[in-house]
């Protein structure tokens, strides 16, 4: 029986995603970068981490 996978957490959304941009931006001679559907990916996952993230937050100091 498969083990069940863990979702990564947002921290470890956020490291992959700023190494992916990191790479990417790190070529100066190119006007546009482009993103895999897997690098658009991170970059949903952790956009979405950080929204539920603070709304969290929100809710509790209500």
């Amino acid at each position: 029986m498969p083990e069940p996978r863990m979702m990564p957490s947002a921290l470890q959304v956020a490291r992959a995603m700023a190494q992916v941009l990191r790479t990417k931006l790190g070529v100066l001679d190119t006007e546009e970068i482009r993103l895999t559907r897997e690098e658009a990916a991170l970059c949903l996952g952790l956009a979405e981490g950080v929204t539920e993230t603070l709304e969290r937050d929100a809710q509790q100091d209500r």
